[in-house]
């Protein structure tokens, strides 16, 4: 029995220090008493420098005082909360994690611990942005496109029909442009309507 409790002991202890997601045990009131390695990988902060602290040391600001509260109320009511989550690493740089935290209760049901385990999703919320950029933006402009035109077209015409308020669409041409493209090729064709986008993002203030 003493055996098979010491190698369940070397598996916790080996999975807690070897598994890529980041671990963050604190105690009842709340403060940092245990870390393992991803944490410091991901975080940027080592373990003398958390230890005794309270998470928030991570918070970047970007929940507001009722995200906190409701993830709290999870935690009292059902014990545990998940969930996407924007905390600030040592070096001041805001990143993404996908956030589990678990309460942790002894025999009388006395709050002991809190564990929480996240992983860094950065990189996939940086793909999700590309993929949105790509649907809306044309590629070779970065001016909106299409699909965000129609949908934007859209929303104004239900507001002007809803309001009763009259609303106009500006259309502008680019005189000779085939002339011009077939003339200097494509290459300077796609650098023309480049220079164009360009011109116009700073004429609106937004570049």
């Amino acid at each position: 029995m003493r055996k098979r409790n010491e190698a369940q002991l070397l598996l916790a202890s080996s999975v807690f220090s070897n598994t890529r997601e980041g671990i963050m045990i604190s105690d009842a009131n709340n403060r940092i008493i245990e870390i393992n390695d991803a944490f410091t990988r991901i975080t940027g902060y080592s373990r003398e420098e958390v230890i005794g602290k309270n998470p928030n040391l991570l918070k970047s600001g970007h929940q507001g005082r009722d995200f906190y509260i409701a993830m709290w109320n999870s935690l009292m009511q059902k014990g545990y909360w998940s969930g996407e989550i924007w905390n600030r690493r040592k070096s001041g740089e805001v990143y993404a994690e996908m956030l589990t935290v678990s309460v942790v209760r002894d025999a009388t049901g006395q709050l002991v611990h809190h564990v929480g385990v996240f992983a860094d999703i950065s990189m996939l919320k940086e793909h999700e942005r590309e993929i949105e950029r790509i649907a809306h933006f044309d590629a070779l402009t970065s001016l909106p496109n299409r699909k965000m035109l129609r949908a934007k077209a859209e929303r104004a015409l239900g507001d002007a029909q809803r309001d009763q308020t009259p609303l106009a669409v500006l259309f502008i041409n680019i005189d000779r442009f085939k002339q011009f493209n077939d003339a200097r090729g494509h290459v300077a064709g796609d650098e023309l309507l480049r220079e164009l986008a360009r011109h116009g993002l700073r004429r609106r203030g937004i570049d």
